[in-house]
């Protein structure tokens, strides 16, 4: 009967053993109490030896080292990078179950092309930030680009920042500072210089960075037709070369929107962005331009029209003239067009 003791005390000892060793892993990778939210960021490319010391440190698990073997336990090891905000109620499976599936809390933030920095911080205005310090943000030195030093210093200029903050879509976590949002989206212009190789290209072209953004705005919004903004820019830069006003009916909407007035465009409207008044660019962009409208711009179509006006006629697309007499012809079928949108 010994040999029955001795597995039987054994068979104890190992049992308690593992017993032991279990409410100790358990203890390790209990969520100890919280009476308030927890904000973790998992960086991407962390691995879930990192993901445990992030949760350790932020007092979710009271250690680590056992972590990631419980994640391969529960299948579960494709863990999501992001912002989460953690509830005070929620265990380590829960936890868990949030990264999996990339349950964050961020807010995503679309920028369409073409739109102002005023339109742009009533987007993130609504989207829960707050815009009017966005603003503030967007005439302050933000980043320290190359391009930076190519966008002046002028009185009459609204914002520093106006064409620079790259149109897409973005997510940020709740409560970000506008400064890291506007950061962003200078990132992503900066990003856009160095896939297009600007700088060789605007040398031969004899522009300035800001020139190229500002030239850039106009064609986006005078664009309906991504196939035309090559076509568009190719018009403008031949205006330039022949010292002719440019005459851009959306640099007259921009100046009235950025002192609030409203009506119709006029083309005696006084203002330094006014191109019906002013020789040659406004003082600086007058939205943010997409990659095409940049790229329009380094490599513009070459032609010989001074003139364009929409046709009207739901397609988005302009008539071209080389002549004011063809762009008065066109004027009138434009005009004509219009009268059959509206029947």
């Amino acid at each position: 009967m010994k040999w029955f003791w001795r597995i039987f005390f054994t068979f104890l000892l190992i049992t308690g053993w593992a017993l032991l060793v279990y409410s100790y892993i358990n203890f390790t990778l209990e969520s100890p109490k919280r009476t308030s939210e927890v904000e973790i960021m998992i960086p991407a490319n962390a691995t879930l030896k990192d993901i445990g010391a992030t949760l350790k440190k932020q007092g979710l698990i009271r250690d680590a080292t056992f972590f990631r073997y419980y994640a391969w336990y529960t299948r579960l090891t494709n863990l999501k990078p992001g912002y989460y905000q953690i509830k005070p109620d929620e265990n380590l499976d829960q936890i868990i179950e949030r990264l999996h599936g990339g349950k964050q809390n961020t807010v995503k933030i679309t920028v369409p092309e073409g739109k102002n920095i005023e339109e742009v911080a009533a987007i993130i205005s609504k989207a829960g930030f707050n815009g009017e310090e966005f603003k503030k943000k967007a005439n302050t030195k933000l980043s320290n680009y190359i391009f930076e030093q190519d966008i002046p210093t002028r009185a009459d200029r609204k914002y520093r920042y106006e064409g620079y903050l790259f149109p897409s879509t973005y997510e940020f976590k709740k409560g970000e500072y506008v400064d890291k949002i506007a950061k962003s989206m200078l990132d992503q212009f900066a990003e856009r210089m160095t896939k297009l190789r600007v700088r060789d290209r605007l040398k031969d072209r004899n522009l300035t960075v800001d020139q190229w953004v500002t030239i850039a705005s106009i064609v986006e919004r005078e664009g309906r037709a991504k196939q035309e903004l090559p076509k568009i820019a190719g018009v403008i830069f031949n205006r330039l070369d022949k010292k002719m006003k440019l005459e851009v009916d959306a640099t007259i909407v921009f100046a009235m929107k950025m002192d609030e007035k409203k009506g119709k465009i006029d083309t005696r409207y006084p203002s330094p962005y006014n191109t019906y008044l002013v020789n040659g660019l406004p003082p600086g962009p007058i939205a943010a331009p997409s990659e095409n409208a940049l790229k329009a711009v380094l490599y513009p179509e070459q032609n010989d029209y001074l003139f364009y006006v929409t046709k009207s006629d739901g397609s988005g697309e302009h008539y071209f003239a080389k002549t004011a007499a063809e762009h008065l012809h066109n004027i009138q079928l434009s005009n004509q067009n219009q009268k059959k949108q509206k029947k």
